[in-house]
C-alpha cells in the first residue's frame, strides 16, 4: 500500500471511521513497515516515543463537533496505530484476520498516580492522585510541584527510622530522596527508605518493580535490596523487577556498573555493563547481553512494549488494571505476541488488538478477564 493511502487511512482510523477492511489493511502495511528508529540511540527512541504518545492523546482528546483532522501531525498519524494495533502474532503467519473481535459491552480503565506513604512514626498518608511524585528535602515532604505535605518528623533527627511508600495494584509514583536519587514505582510496588542516609552507605529495600535514577556519590555506595538479592551501584540507571509473583527477579543496567549478589546459595556476584540484564532464578545468577533496555522501561515512559508469551503479558496487564486473570483449557501459554501501547488506553484496546491474530480470545466479566483459545 502507498504511503499516501496509508496516511488518508490512518486519519480515517483516529477518526473512528474505518471498516474492518480498511482497519486491516492498515495494520497489515504499518505491520510491514520498519518503524522501529534503527538510527537513534535507545534514549532518542523513548524520548521520540514519549513525544509521539502525547502528540497522539491531545490529538484523540474530544474536539469541536467536526474536528479538521487534516491537522494531526505525520508523526501522531503514523504512530496512531501504536496506540492501538501494533501487535504481531510470532511466529506470524501470512496475511491478516479482518473479523471484528467479539469483547463484552464491559471495559475497565487503566491505572493511575496513586500510592500510600507509612511513616516510621505510623502515620499513614493518602498521596494526591493529581500529583506525580514526592521530593524528600532536608526532612520534609512536597509534592513533585512543590506543594507541602504535613506529616510528622521525618529528617536527621530521627535518622533511623524507616519511611514505606506502596502503589496499589493500579497505582505508580515517583520518589526523589534526600540524596537526588530519582525512584519510579511501577504498580503493586513498594519503597523502604531511611529519613537520612547516615553513615557510609545508602541503603532502600524494594518490593514489585522500580527504574531508579541514583545520585552519584562515591564515598556513599547506593544498595537496593529486593527479593533474594542485592545491587550495589555508586551511580546509575537500572530497572529492577522482583515480584513475589515473577519467578526471575530482572535487573537491567541502562548506564553505569552494578553489582549484583544473591542472598543465598552458591551463586557469585555478577557485575553488569550497560545493556546487560541479570536473571536470579533460585540462587542462580545468569546474565543476559543486548537486553532491549526500551521495553524493560516502557512502562515508565507511559507505555508497554511487549516480545513475549501470553502469561507474562497478562501478569502486567493485571497489575496495572486491576484485574483478574482466568485461563481456560486450551490457551496455549507458551504463544509470543510483541507490540507496543499506550497505558492510557482501556483495557479492550489492548484485547481487541490481540484477539487480531485469531489465536486468543478474551471476555471481560467485572474486573475479570478470561482467556479463551
Amino acid at each position: 500500500m502507498e504511503d499516501n493511502k496509508a496516511s488518508l487511512l490512518l486519519k480515517k482510523y483516529v477518526a473512528g471511521y474505518c471498516t474492518a477492511e480498511e482497519k486491516a489493511m492498515l495494520e497489515s502495511w504499518y505491520l510491514a513497515r520498519d518503524l522501529n528508529f534503527p538510527d537513534m540511540s535507545v534514549q532518542e527512541r523513548l524520548e521520540h516515543k514519549q513525544e509521539i504518545f502525547a502528540a497522539l492523546e491531545k490529538a484523540m482528546a474530544p474536539k469541536q463537533p467536526k474536528p479538521n483532522w487534516l491537522k494531526i501531525s505525520a508523526a501522531a498519524a503514523v504512530l496512531a496505530v501504536v496506540i492501538f494495533s501494533i501487535w504481531q502474532y510470532e511466529p506470524s503467519k501470512p496475511g491478516i484476520h479482518t473479523a471484528s473481535p467479539q469483547l463484552s459491552g464491559q471495559d475497565i480503565a487503566p491505572g493511575s498516580n496513586k500510592a500510600t506513604l507509612q511513616l516510621a512514626n505510623g502515620q499513614t498518608i493518602h498521596l494526591n492522585g493529581d500529583k506525580a511524585g514526592i521530593v524528600i528535602r532536608a526532612g520534609q515532604l512536597a509534592y513533585n510541584d512543590g506543594t507541602r505535605i504535613e506529616a510528622g518528623l521525618t529528617g536527621k533527627e530521627n535518622a533511623a527510622a524507616i519511611n514505606t511508600i506502596t502503589t496499589p495494584v493500579g497505582g505508580q509514583y515517583q520518589v526523589i530522596l534526600e540524596d537526588g536519587t530519582k525512584v519510579w514505582l511501577n504498580a503493586a510496588s513498594s519503597l523502604s527508605y531511611p529519613t537520612h542516609f547516615s553513615g557510609g552507605k545508602r541503603t532502600v529495600t524494594i518490593n514489585g518493580e522500580a527504574y531508579f535514577d541514583v545520585a552519584h556519590n562515591k564515598n556513599k555506595p547506593f544498595t537496593v535490596s529486593s527479593k533474594n538479592q542485592t545491587i550495589t551501584v555508586l551511580g546509575t540507571q537500572f530497572n529492577v523487577m522482583a515480584y513475589e509473583n515473577e519467578q526471575v527477579v530482572k535487573t537491567t543496567l541502562l548506564k553505569g556498573s552494578v553489582q549484583v549478589s544473591a542472598l543465598s546459595g552458591q551463586a557469585n556476584a555478577v557485575v553488569l555493563k550497560p545493556g546487560e540484564q541479570a536473571q536470579l532464578s533460585q540462587t542462580r545468577v545468569a546474565i543476559t547481553a543486548n537486553v532491549d533496555l526500551e521495553e524493560v522501561v516502557s512502562w515508565k515512559n507511559g507505555y508497554f512494549k511487549f516480545n513475549e508469551n501470553i502469561k507474562s503479558i497478562m501478569n502486567k496487564i493485571a497489575r496495572w488494571y486491576d484485574i483478574e486473570v482466568v485461563y481456560r483449557p486450551g490457551v496455549d501459554l507458551n504463544q509470543t505476541f510483541s507490540g507496543e501501547v499506550s497505558k492510557s488506553r482501556n483495557v479492550s484496546a489492548l484485547l481487541k488488538v490481540m484477539e487480531l491474530t485469531g489465536n486468543v480470545h478474551f471476555k471481560i466479566e467485572e474486573r475479570r478477564i478470561i482467556v479463551m483459545p
